[in-house]
């Protein structure tokens, strides 16, 4: 539990770093993505969720919003990291019409699943009811996604590790890890069909992946800007 109220806010700490950008008109893709990844933890945390689920007309309902959020945060960073590593095939594979068929091809799975279901305990994810296949189905495909996003930017990522440049390489780094630990949890997420308490492991290695994701869009926001200072600077 205190894990994931941990996650929350240190990925609400660092998507506050691109408030002002956003308040000024400037990065707001990223600062929509960094809202979105940023609501999907938070919604899933145990006392925001109870409450919105006693609210809710169908229960767990909740959960299938903070897909959607995820999701979205995720197609909206992949996009900004793809364009920033100037790779349009791999822009065009997460959110051009090829991108935009795989986004709506797992949710809407995820949805199917979610109305066969039928669960009323109140859990994120359907947890309590992993005994379930089709529970333990619907959370794997939830890390299908991240890990397609993941796969696409990897190894453009892995070049900036060998950047000349400081910033690169640090976003590069921060980046690698995170969509490395996004692979992995899709592959525990594929443990979990088989053996349901490897979803715990798999959990935390999923806030941790956003995390790692969050710092190094981050450190590219940071440098970005002491780019813009030190051109200022001498040109003043």
């Amino acid at each position: 539990m205190l894990t994931g109220y941990l996650i929350a806010v240190v990925l609400a700490a660092l998507a506050l770093t691109r408030l002002p950008g956003a308040i000024r008109g400037r990065n707001m893709l990223i600062a929509l993505s960094a809202a979105a990844i940023v609501l999907a933890f938070a919604l899933i945390t145990p006392d925001v969720y109870a409450a919105l689920d006693r609210f809710s007309p169908i229960p767990n309902l909740v959960d299938l919003v903070a897909k959607l959020a995820l999701f979205t945060g995720l197609l909206l960073a992949g996009t900004q990291v793809a364009r920033a590593w100037r790779t349009p095939e791999t822009q065009r594979r997460i959110s051009g019409l090829p991108g935009v068929l795989v986004f709506l091809g797992v949710f809407v799975a995820e949805v199917v699943i979610f109305a066969v279901v039928h669960t009323t305990s109140s859990a994120p994810d359907l947890a309590d009811n992993l005994s379930s296949p089709l529970v333990r189905l619907y959370s794997t495909l939830a890390t299908a996604y991240p890990a397609y996003i993941a796969a696409l930017l990897l190894p453009h990522v892995r070049k900036g590790l060998s950047s000349s440049q400081g910033a690169t390489k640090a976003t590069s780094r921060f980046l690698f890890v995170g969509f490395v630990l996004a692979g992995v949890r899709f592959v525990l997420g594929l443990v979990t069909l088989l053996l349901p308490a490897t979803y715990y492991v798999g959990q935390v290695v999923s806030g941790v992946a956003a995390i790692f994701v969050a710092l190094g869009l981050a450190t590219a926001f940071f440098a970005r800007i002491g780019r813009q200072r030190a051109a200022q600077r001498q040109y003043s």
